[in-house]
């Protein structure tokens, strides 16, 4: 059965600019992080990700340092 979950990604660039990626989705339990990784891969390369140092972007390769996925209600 889909559900709604939020998902926050943070990490950090080969520059080592830090970011931050959130957002809702809606899917089946199994596919939570596969679609949320996706997005947050989508909000990176989109220069939408949230930035430790605004405006001056981030280069890869990308590494995660933490990921937080929560069924939203």
């Amino acid at each position: 059965m889909k559900k709604k979950y939020h998902f926050t990604f943070e990490g950090s660039g080969g520059d080592g600019q830090t970011w931050t990626t959130t957002g809702y989705i809606e899917c089946e339990f199994h596919e939570v992080f596969d679609f949320a990784h996706k997005e947050t891969f989508q909000q990176l390369t989109d220069g939408k990700a949230i930035y430790g140092e605004p405006g001056v972007g981030c280069r890869g390769p990308y590494d995660v340092k933490r990921v937080v996925i929560r069924r939203s209600l």
